[in-house]
């Protein structure tokens, strides 16, 4: 295993290499087309909420998770959505689209032979990330705060790029990770040059993803970093420490990383708030997961 970890780190070691990486997994995984049919439709004005629902019908399954999650405590509407046409009126056009790339994506890496890492686990940590970025940008009254959840959702979704295209070197720094009690995100570091966070940035960036998400993701370790979404970053770094603490799921690490002060600074809030916001967030996180989780 050792050798076979030399030979990957050879091959994609040094932050010259994440590109290559990168188009490694393209030719493995990619988003479907009804992602991309919804991105052109919101590109053009134009598009009515007929041609949406037109593009969404084409996928039965999709449709169905989607209806399952709008009618959830995550959004908690007062009166059941019983319609793509009215999922796409009441949570909008972007939401929408956001939801199908996070439903996609859990869909793609599912169907992958990633056998070191525990899938039910994961997106347990990821979900719970997600829903509690959410809660602390409602609580925090930032406008949109849904635009977190994707973002916190997709957080580590480079540590599945790790475990897909460098079995050996994961394996080892697993096994590292447990002989030094160090977090294996400081390992990727020191192994490779760059950590899952960047290559899981570079990767939905690579599938055109909006920036408002894959900025986040790159940053979620290194929030003071983030330029343009600042706030969305904060929040996901801040839910990724509390969802670690509180060690719900799991992608890989058991030692935590520090919290940024800095984060909650840019946030307006103080690290005895999270604890009630983690509270707040409690039902929609199990809602969420058995929308996610069951099918």
């Amino acid at each position: 295993m050792a050798s076979q970890q030399r030979v990957e780190v050879l091959d994609f070691g040094g932050t010259d290499n994440i590109d290559l990486l990168i188009s490694e997994v393209d030719k493995l995984v990619s988003l479907p087309d009804v992602y991309y049919r919804l991105e052109t439709l919101i590109e053009h004005p134009g598009s009515s909420i007929a041609d949406f629902s037109k593009v969404l019908s084409s996928d039965p399954d999709l449709c169905a998770r989607l209806l399952s999650l709008a009618n959830s405590a995550f959004y908690s509407f007062p009166a059941s959505i019983e319609s793509v046409d009215k999922a796409i009126q009441i949570i909008g056009v972007r939401q929408v689209r956001e939801l199908v790339l996070a439903t996609s994506i859990l869909n793609v890496f599912n169907k992958m032979p990633l056998g070191m890492i525990n899938m039910r686990l994961f997106w347990e940590h990821s979900i719970a990330v997600g829903v509690m970025a959410k809660s602390i940008g409602q609580y925090c009254n930032i406008s949109q705060p849904e635009r977190f959840y994707v973002a916190g959702l997709l957080h580590d979704i480079g540590r599945l790029v790790f475990f897909l295209k460098l079995p050996g070197l994961m394996h080892d720094l697993l096994l590292l990770r447990e002989s030094r009690e160090e977090s294996l995100y400081v390992l990727e570091l020191e192994s490779l040059g760059y950590s899952h966070a960047e290559a899981g940035g570079r990767l939905l960036e690579n599938w055109r993803v909006p920036l408002s998400i894959h900025e986040p993701v790159s940053f979620h370790h290194k929030p003071d970093l983030s330029l343009e979404f600042p706030q969305i970053t904060a929040a996901v770094h801040v839910a990724d420490f509390w969802v670690n603490k509180q060690q719900m799921g799991s992608s890989g690490d058991r030692f935590a990383l520090p919290l940024y002060q800095s984060a909650l600074k840019l946030l307006k809030l103080q690290s005895y708030e999270l604890e009630e916001i983690w509270i707040l967030a409690e039902d929609a996180m199990k809602d969420v997961m058995h929308q996610f989780l069951s099918q």
